[in-house]
């Protein structure tokens, strides 16, 4: 690896990042000391920043990869950042995989902070190649063992994916940077460790081309998913579970082919931040859909995928608690679910962003939105009243309805965004109150 090849590589795969502003995730080993050191190439123009997430569970020595950090972005002029995980009760079964999403979580919320345009990782061509054989042996499929995107929609990037291990190694040595060695990652009782330091290696001794043989075939795999993907979006779409109208229909999912709805259901879940679908949720969803039982499976996280009404849903593991809020010109408002926010605006211009929009009868009265109650009553076309609580049960899935907002004007209901609105509203006056997706 040359720092010219690196340098033609970056502004060929990202070119509408070169000169902009990137966060790079500093662990202080030898693939992210080099990724920064080859980010502060000149001819890049980048505006570097770096993070380092410091977890608190190695004492002295994770003191000491944080400093090793702090001092070589000094070196460097790069603005560094430390930012500590606190320990808690992550279970350890699960804690590896528990600290990554943190870790990844704590980059990209500092990313939005700073305003960067991307977090550059040190993956690297042979963590695409072990992460193959790791996924094999764990009993994951195809989409698992796709290797490692060298961009993702969340804006995390891989720069260094082109180059391997040893290819870095050389790179550092010619140029007599120092790293820091994290002991944990010699412990072969870790998966991962044991595929990088025992099995690849024996196996490599009878196959010499096996690393590249993986890296293929995760290139393969990777190209058969984005295809099933794009067939997927084609033909059906996710649900939206805070929505009122998020559901989709069950029809849609059975006409599926099986391949199509297994990979239906990881994405859902990817989408609802659950990581793992086991095989007997995978079985017992497809139940559902043909045989119609059960009704509901429970995902990991709590989630639950519920048929009803011809529809499936999504419902979270804790129901929204709804709010109480005066509403103010030009500010936002919670809407007590999450996903939305209100705006009462002044100038009589609806904006083009929003779902729902309701203009109040009166300019000077007062408008607040609050959860219904058993009390509520609304008149119905016969001239009698009919239950608030009874019209939202028929209007939405019921994890939105002790949460969805009733507004009011001078605390007389006036509007129920997507359900009902008063019919001696006017079409459009000065005030708007809209409801607006983030």
């Amino acid at each position: 690896m040359e720092t010219a090849d690196f340098v033609a590589h970056f502004s060929r795969t990202y070119p509408d990042l070169v000169r902009a502003r990137v966060l790079v995730a500093l662990s202080g080993g030898r693939d992210s000391v080099a990724l920064l050191h080859l980010l502060a190439e000149p001819k890049l123009e980048l505006q570097l920043d770096a993070v380092h997430v410091h977890h608190r569970l190695r004492g002295a020595d994770a003191d000491a990869d944080a400093e090793f950090c702090r001092k070589r972005c000094r070196e460097l002029g790069i603005r560094f950042e430390l930012i500590e995980l606190a320990v808690d009760n992550l279970k350890p079964v699960t804690g590896e995989a528990a600290w990554r999403r943190r870790r990844y979580r704590a980059l990209l919320d500092h990313a939005v902070r700073r305003d960067v345009a991307a977090v550059a990782t040190a993956h690297h061509r042979d963590d695409v190649a072990e992460g193959v054989l790791v996924q094999v042996f764990r009993g994951a499929g195809p989409r698992a063992m796709s290797g490692i995107a060298a961009d993702t929609d969340g804006r995390i990037i891989r720069p260094l994916l082109p180059w391997g291990r040893a290819e870095i190694d050389a790179w550092l040595a010619s140029r007599r940077l120092s790293w820091r060695e994290d002991a944990s990652n010699r412990d072969i009782h870790r998966l991962r460790n044991r595929v990088r330091h025992v099995v690849l290696p024996e196996l490599e001794a009878f196959l010499p081309g096996l690393r590249r043989h993986l890296v293929s075939l995760a290139g393969a795999l990777a190209d058969g998913e984005a295809f099933m993907a794009a067939e997927l979006a084609r033909r059906v779409r996710f649900i939206d579970p805070w929505a009122p109208d998020g559901g989709i229909e069950l029809s849609a999912l059975g006409a599926l082919p099986d391949a199509l709805r297994v990979r239906w259901l990881h994405g859902q879940m990817a989408l609802l931040g659950v990581s793992h679908v086991s095989r007997r949720q995978a079985e017992l969803f497809g139940e559902l859909l043909m045989c119609g039982r059960p009704r509901a499976v429970t995902m990991d996280g709590r989630w639950r995928l519920r048929a009803a009404r011809g529809r499936l849903w999504a419902e979270p593991p804790h129901l929204p608690v709804g709010t109480h809020a005066e509403l103010s010109s030009d500010s936002d408002t919670g809407f007590g679910v999450p996903g939305w926010r209100v705006r009462l605006r002044d100038d009589g211009a609806p904006a083009g962003e929003a779902r729902w929009s309701w203009s109040p009868a009166r300019r000077e009265s007062k408008l607040t939105l609050r959860p219904a109650t058993d009390n509520d009553e609304l008149p119905d076309d016969a001239g009698g009243r009919r239950p608030v609580r009874g019209i939202l049960a028929g209007a939405l899935p019921r994890h939105l309805r002790t949460a969805w907002p009733v507004f009011c004007e001078d605390d007389m209901i006036h509007w129920i965004p997507g359900v009902w609105r008063h019919p001696e509203s006017p079409v459009q006056s000065d005030r708007i109150v809209e409801v607006i997706r983030q």
